[in-house]
């Protein structure tokens, strides 16, 4: 190679370096916006257009995707804020229930009305006694096997129960439980299950949130205990 071509090579510039520089002067095409229509650049499928077009659509496909972000929030903020209504409602109807079984009642009413449950159950764990038959389970009953972990974490499970969980709390309507919530709960210091049953597979999932259903647990769980309080 010759004298003049390694200065002719040495005074090419690189990609990288071309970068390089851009990057570090961000000014550079306010000084020089006629570049901006020069530069022409190929995109696969669509041709050749300039920077400044391809810009624009790269802006317009950023504003598309933060759209579509802040419409799922707007969608979820608008569930939460519905949900935050059920749970209202339902508050308001336990506090005005007077007994163990009218509780019963609002639960079955209220969870099939608002909260699209078709089924639901709840089992307490110990010797005490209680109005409504086949809710309690003593603790060596093998019943409980079915839910230890979940009894055990205290922790909400969502998802697709098995037939033998199903059997024990639907009976003869398992079958149409395609998913649970398990919640456990206390009534004081004695544990409890709510388990609320849909026909439908992806009603309760295992990544939904809990944050309601745990209240939901909560505000059972005081009521009941309330009520069999008041009649000590």
């Amino acid at each position: 190679m010759s004298k003049q071509e390694k200065e002719t090579s040495n005074d090419v510039l690189s990609s990288e370096q071309v970068r390089d520089f851009l990057t570090s002067e961000p000014a550079f095409f306010e000084q020089y916006p006629e570049l901006l229509e020069q530069a022409n650049i190929h995109a696969a499928g669509e041709g050749v257009s300039s920077l400044t077009l391809r810009q624009l659509s790269n802006l317009r496909d950023k504003n598309a995707k933060l759209q579509q972000q802040l419409d799922t929030l707007l969608n979820i903020a608008r569930e939460n804020d519905a949900l935050f209504g059920r749970i209202q409602h339902l508050t308001t109807a336990l506090i005005d229930a007077n007994s163990v079984e009218d509780v019963f009642a609002t639960l079955d009413d209220t969870l099939r009305e608002c909260f699209g449950a078709d089924f639901f159950a709840i089992r307490l764990i110990g010797e005490q006694e209680f109005p409504i038959s086949d809710v309690v389970w003593q603790a060596n009953s093998p019943e409980l096997e079915h839910f230890k972990a979940v009894l055990e974490s205290e922790k909400i499970k969502c998802g697709h129960p098995t037939h033998s969980q199903a059997e024990v709390l639907f009976s003869d309507k398992a079958a149409d439980v395609l998913s649970t919530a398990f919640i456990p709960f206390m009534l004081g210091k004695q544990k409890g299950l709510l388990a609320i049953g849909s026909k439908e597979e992806k009603r309760f999932h295992p990544s939904m949130g809990t944050i309601f259903l745990s209240h939901l647990g909560e505000l059972v769980g005081k009521r009941l205990y309330s009520l069999q309080d008041s009649k000590v």
